[in-house]
């Protein structure tokens, strides 16, 4: 790791380091985002390579900066520091990425387990190999992640039970998490004491683990919850949505008109994509709450492929009901509301094309699956989700590490 001491600038220096931790935290954001296609997505990547290649540049001159960046509290640093530590291909920068992160707590473990996980770490994969086994819970189940991602782990379910067991709940949800990235079905009664967790994000890796595992279980949940929806549930609601079929369609109508759910039910009808939920979603276009007709509008768009924006724009309040200041106000989202007129005009033009569809994913039919070109014009989440109702169906034999990995394919 060399480079001409001339060309070092410690603002530049820390600009791109600031820069790669910004996009990293976007790229999170943007693995299941409706907004983004994967053109855009690896666009995005690009940006972050640009940005770690800025720091690699100024070869051992960024050391010092990197190494404190380790003991940052903010887990985005911590995560730009390590994987450039790791790029650097130094064995003494690996060597404090791996006592950094085999001592590490909270957002520090984050940072550094999302680095091993998508830097390179042949230097270190030996030292880690052990960690699963034979350190604290917390470490353990992050160096089993880390090792996932290289295809170096090799994990029983009594390994993986023993996290999802823990007491501690971010080492049960990144235990649910590693299931469903190996595909290892754990005990039923492991996916019952989830479906009961205190925590939502512990509940959620659970059910999405259970569905990347095929666990018939997953659907009867939600199943169930559709006979009295409530908005606690709207979790397994949205697997119901992504994994259920034709038969499933007088379950989803009605959480289409379950207005206790709040504007989020239209999400549910934007995943499920039946035509026949269609009038639904375009009576809700002209409701007088913005949010709403705004998620109505962008599950129209899912389901259709069709923009249908207006000119005309809204902000949104806070949804517990409360009343912002005058400080909080400037932070409210701003969104554009839909044209109904446009929105129906375009239905009435394709509808005779995909009236007879079962589910329908940015225009297309998905009866007869999906080809290359039409796979890669995706956004994002309906990637994922087309992904996920493969894997459930035994259509598709990968893992979600393929969907997650940095960077990814075009």
């Amino acid at each position: 790791m060399t480079a001409d001491r001339a060309t070092f600038i410690p603002d530049i220096l820390e600009e791109h380091l600031e820069e790669l931790a910004f996009l990293w935290g976007q790229r999170q954001r943007a693995l299941r985002d409706p907004d983004y296609t994967l053109r855009s997505f690896s666009d995005l990547e690009e940006r972050i390579q640009a940005h770690l290649q800025g720091v690699l540049v100024v070869g051992d001159q960024s050391l010092p900066l990197l190494e404190e960046g380790l003991s940052s509290d903010d887990e985005l640093v911590v995560f730009a520091s390590a994987l450039s530590l790791l790029h650097s291909r130094v064995p003494s920068s690996a060597a404090h990425v791996f006592d950094a992160f085999r001592n590490a707590q909270g957002n520090k473990l984050v940072g550094l387990r999302q680095a091993l996980s998508h830097g390179p770490i042949d230097h270190l994969q030996a030292q880690i190999g052990p960690l699963p086994l034979s350190s604290a819970l917390p470490v353990a189940v992050a160096a089993a992640e880390a090792l996932a991602f290289h295809s170096a782990l090799r994990a029983t379910a009594p390994e993986i039970e023993r996290f999802v067991a823990n007491e501690e709940p971010e080492v049960r949800m990144n235990g649910w998490r590693l299931a469903g990235y190996l595909g290892l079905a754990l005990d039923p009664k492991t996916y019952a004491a989830a479906v009961r967790d205190e925590g939502r994000s512990v509940r959620r890796a659970a059910l999405e683990a259970g569905a990347w595992c095929g666990e018939p279980g997953i659907l009867a949940v939600g199943r169930k919850l559709a006979e009295s929806p409530a908005v606690d549930d709207l979790d397994p609601l949205w697997l119901l949505a992504v994994l259920g079929g034709p038969d499933d369609l007088g379950r989803m109508t009605a959480i289409a008109r379950a207005r206790e759910l709040g504007p989020a039910r239209f999400r549910l009808v934007g995943a499920y994509g039946h035509p026949a939920l269609m009038d639904d979603l375009l009576e809700v276009l002209t409701d007088p709450d913005p949010a709403t007709a705004y998620v109505a509008a962008v599950a129209f768009s899912k389901i259709t492929g069709y923009d249908i924006e207006s000119d005309s724009r809204a902000t949104l309040l806070p949804e517990d009901g409360t009343e912002p200041d005058e400080f909080d106000a400037e932070f409210l989202d701003e969104v554009m509301l839909p044209d109904p007129e446009r929105a129906h005009a375009h239905w009435d033009s394709v509808k005779g094309g995909l009236g007879g569809a079962q589910r329908i994913c940015r225009g297309f039919d998905l009866r007869g699956g999906l080809d290359r070109d039409q796979f890669a014009s995706l956004d994002m989440e309906s990637r994922w989700e087309v992904c996920l109702r493969a894997r459930y169906c035994g259509a598709w034999n990968g893992s979600p590490l393929s969907l997650e990995v940095f960077p990814q394919r075009r």
